[in-house]
């Protein structure tokens, strides 16, 4: 019996009690709170970031700047072999700058309807004078102004020669528009001197240079950042890139560049046009034939 009661005894299990509710929980003290941030810890935080935004943002917007200016450059290039596609196709000779019904001619169009009904350039078309295109052309500088233009610019800083120039084309039987952010280096009425022309000229007759008679001046500009055909206008010649003081220019060789605009040559003499002197980078444009009177 004794045995019994012993092996009861030593099979029994002992519970414990249980632990008072929070129990092996220790109350906090000076030395283990977590402290939350200062006024003058949140103060520096915010200081750190404005300084790296300060730092940041400016360099953001130059690669901004300088992928506009990029894609333009790329614009430029697509229509020089547009241009020299072609003259390739008709004898060599040079796209018209623009088809004149109010001097003779029988429909109206521009070099980039020209380009765009023949399939050398594709291009938004618009049904109205006032309807911008979309970006998402060749003929759209990046960093044009996206309207029409409402005056002619009257200055290389004016933001009108920023706007677009809508062309029209009337030659396939439907009445459409163009915009082209980008100016031809032509002319309406002096032959001699420039390479582009309008068909027919002021005095109406026609003329129309070759590819060839453009290429044997060096450096000779064939389309270029600014307003519908340059005309012996220096202000048609916009300041768009990179803060408003660059150019980009399109030569007859298919080689593009970006200028210093108030740099560049005078349009009629090929000199200088201010108190800046012409620098190693712009002293070599052309924008009139060799010898031209």
């Amino acid at each position: 019996m004794t045995g019994e009661v012993e092996c009861s005894r030593a099979t029994t299990v002992r519970r414990r009690a249980p632990a008072p509710r929070g129990a092996g929980i220790s109350a906090p003290t000076p030395g283990n709170a977590r402290a939350g941030f200062t006024l003058v810890e949140l103060l520096v935080v915010i200081a750190i970031i404005s300084v790296l935004a300060a730092l940041l943002l400016p360099a953001l917007g130059m690669a901004k700047s300088e992928a506009r200016t990029i894609r333009c450059l790329s614009n430029l290039k697509q229509i020089g072999l547009a241009i020299t596609m072609y003259a390739n196709d008709f004898q060599g000779r040079l796209v018209p700058a623009e088809y004149n019904p109010r001097k003779g001619s029988s429909t109206a169009d521009g070099w980039p309807t020209l380009m765009c009904n023949l399939h050398y350039l594709p291009a938004t078309k618009t049904k109205s004078y006032y309807a911008v295109a979309g970006p998402a052309s060749v003929f759209c500088c990046p960093s044009g102004i996206p309207a029409v233009y409402s005056s002619d610019p009257t200055s290389r800083s004016d933001p009108e020669g920023a706007k677009a120039w809508p062309f029209i084309s009337s030659s396939t039987g439907r009445k459409f528009f163009i915009d082209c952010w980008y100016g031809i280096n032509g002319t309406t009425g002096n032959p001699n001197a420039w390479p582009f022309t309008r068909v027919p000229l002021d005095d109406r007759q026609t003329v129309i240079h070759r590819l060839s008679e453009a290429a044997r001046t060096p450096r000779l500009a064939a389309v270029f950042d600014g307003f519908w055909i340059l005309n012996g206008k220096n202000e048609r010649v916009n300041a768009r890139h990179d803060n408003h003081t660059r150019s980009n220019i399109l030569f007859f060789d298919d080689s593009a560049a970006s200028f210093d605009t108030y740099r560049l040559p005078d349009v009629k003499t090929d000199r200088s046009i201010s108190s800046l002197a012409l620098d190693p980078a712009t002293e070599n444009v052309r924008w009139r034939f060799d010898n031209a009177p």
